[in-house]
């Protein structure tokens, strides 16, 4: 095999010339002066400028100075200061969030945490791509037709004139993806945006999620085709060659979509990656980075991560990664489907992250869809298989697990939805994926979240939508017949008062729902065997109104955290992080409850549910 070409992870120097003169200033400006002062004590009172873990590895280090390292930052500022100082004008700047990037030592960042003009520092963090790996004899058209999918496809949608942003490693030439379909390759992990001529991915795990996101399946006649085989790609490339990249990169790219989402007529962003959650959301630059996604008008997609054990404990809840702990994006955990097309064997995997989410306490994930040793295309001489070529089918397919993989089956099916209505938002595909989805019997609601992704229903409530006027213009089915067993639409919905499941029907008309069988008052009423009017959808409803707010439309952080019984499970601490030599920051271990996350559980595992 071919040597991978080099390309390192962008890490900026520890003080930048602009950077450090512009803090120098800062300083200056303020009058402060931090020497003779214990600096313990200067973390006392700014101490909320600065992410939780980041504190702990703060205090731990102006105590023992000898251990001191630079730590890579992203350094939030107010949007005057930074506007003024011209901060968009600097490589080092991150615009979007009115933020520079750096690395800094202790002493340095407690001085950043007196001045008035910074507004908080958290990590720079390593983002990981979210898969594990693992072989089975199941074919894709299996897990299609378990999500309805096939069925969709089946009404004539393939995506066709969709366009998804891929933040991963890459693009790589495979028949299935051919056609001219891939726009644009951007290379952002050297710290700046750079033009790719040639597609390329050495890592291969952006090309895999790319099959499922739209493969054709041409080479395998079929058998490992993906969700919406008529979508245009936008390849961003965010981690490297070891599958790990820093959130700042990602951020640009995140900034650069944006800017040219007209350009390339982009309205889906699959993100199958992140970072182990540090803070709350409303502190988090990457969740601020892909809200400005969503209110772009990106219908953004984003795995729930694979922290759900570690090496010592089989069941960890509270797990869910940054960016997915946002409340405006969709959020995916991967299921066990077992390969077979029933819902009745369907399980949670090991791995996956559950719910709620660390600090807010918000119900996700969101949906789930199958991610376990699912065959898709793989490149050439990719690192992956060479790791472990177990993996491989044969020369043009292989097969992985993670989140990774049922967020890109989302992702298309999000794609199939904006094909029967381009004018759905991002709010209102969000809705009828959590209003259509399929109530699972064995998993915990903080695993499969509102259930398995229902394509088929989802794409017929699409279609049927007029957005102008806010109604159903036609019969919506809410349930169809899968291989002899009748699936019903209607998965958790989660609001302020608490959780509901429901088949979305008068249950006197047809008897034993899923979940607890409660209906939503004023909501969806049954007529005619068909026809839903939703209250939900009505219009001057909540969906309708986008100045609501997302978390309290979706979910109450406080009903999770006050009433929900863990059992024997356990959540992520306040005070979970700790590093001492700087092994955290590299490579991307956490801890919870005393005990490392290590790599090979978290992300590098590539051994699925057996």
């Amino acid at each position: 095999m071919a040597q991978p070409k080099e390309r390192p992870l962008s890490r900026a120097p520890e003080l930048p010339l602009r950077l450090d003169l512009w803090f120098f200033l800062i300083g200056l400006l303020c009058g402060l002066s931090l020497w003779g002062q214990s600096i313990p004590q200067t973390l006392q009172n700014p101490s909320g400028k600065v992410a939780p873990g980041l504190r702990t590895e703060l205090a731990f280090l102006v105590e023992r100075p000898e251990y001191d390292y630079p730590i890579p930052v992203i350094i939030q500022v107010q949007r005057d200061v930074f506007r003024s100082g011209r901060g968009h004008r600097d490589p080092d700047a991150l615009e979007l969030v009115n933020a520079y990037r750096s690395r800094l030592r202790a002493a340095q960042i407690v001085q950043l945490m007196h001045s008035p003009w910074v507004e908080y520092v958290t990590l720079d963090a390593v983002v990981r791509v979210s898969s594990t790996s693992g072989g089975s004899s199941s074919v894709s058209s299996a897990f299609l037709r378990t999500i309805g999918a096939e069925q969709a496809q089946a009404l004539g949608f393939s995506g066709a004139g969709v366009s998804v942003a891929v933040f991963d490693s890459g693009f790589k030439g495979h028949v299935d993806l051919s056609g001219g379909r891939l726009l644009a390759q951007v290379d952002f992990t050297g710290g700046f945006p750079e033009f790719v001529s040639a597609a390329d991915d050495d890592y291969g795990h952006g090309h895999h999620v790319d099959g499922i996101i739209g493969g054709t399946g041409q080479k395998s006649k079929g058998a490992y085709a993906g969700v919406a085989p008529g979508v245009n790609y936008l390849s961003l490339q965010v981690v490297g060659d070891d599958g790990s990249g820093y959130t700042s990169n990602l951020i640009q790219a995140i900034d650069w979509t944006i800017a040219h989402r007209d350009e390339y007529q982009i309205q889906v962003a699959n993100l199958s990656l992140g970072h182990p959650p540090i803070e709350s959301h409303q502190q988090d630059p990457l969740c601020q980075a892909v809200e400005r996604l969503v209110e772009a008008g990106i219908i953004t997609v984003v795995s729930a991560g694979n922290l759900g054990k570690d090496s010592l404990r089989p069941e960890l809840w509270g797990s869910i990664t940054s960016p997915g702990n946002s409340p405006a994006v969709i959020t995916v955990g991967a299921l066990n489907t077992q390969g077979t097309v029933t819902h009745s064997d369907d399980v949670a995997t090991s791995y996956s992250s559950r719910g709620p989410t660390y600090l807010d306490g918000f119900f996700k994930p969101d949906l789930v869809a199958p991610g376990n040793r699912i065959p898709s295309t793989s490149a050439a001489d990719n690192l992956i298989a060479a790791d472990y070529p177990d993996l491989l089918i044969d020369n043009f397919y292989m097969y992985l697990s993670g989140s990774s993989m049922a967020t890109a089956f989302v992702s298309g099916t999000a794609a199939l939805m904006k094909e029967a209505n381009p004018a759905l938002t991002p709010r209102l595909v969000k809705a009828m994926l959590l209003l259509s989805a399929i109530r699972l019997e064995q998993p915990h609601h903080l695993e499969q979240g509102h259930g398995l992704v229902n394509a088929l229903t989802a794409v017929e409530m699409a279609q049927s939508l007029d957005v102008a006027s806010q109604t159903f213009v036609q019969p919506v089915n809410p349930s169809w017949d899968l291989d002899g067993e009748v699936v019903w639409a209607g998965g958790a919905l989660a609001k302020a008062d608490g959780i509901s499941y429901s088949d979305l029907v008068d249950p006197s008309l047809h008897g034993q729902l899923w979940g607890n069988g409660f209906i939503w008052a004023d909501g969806l009423v049954y007529s005619e065997g068909s026809f839903w009017v939703d209250a939900l959808f009505g219009a001057g409803s909540t969906i309708w109104d986008e100045s609501a707010s997302e978390s309290s439309f979706w979910t109450d952080g406080s009903f999770w955290v006050d009433s929900f019984i863990w059992s024997d499970g356990f959540i992520w601490a306040d005070t979970a992080l700790l590093g001492t030599s700087g092994t955290f920051w590299t490579d991307g271990s956490f801890w919870s409850d005393g005990s490392f996350w290590s790599d090979a559980t978290s992300s590098h595992d590539f051994h699925g549910d057996n």
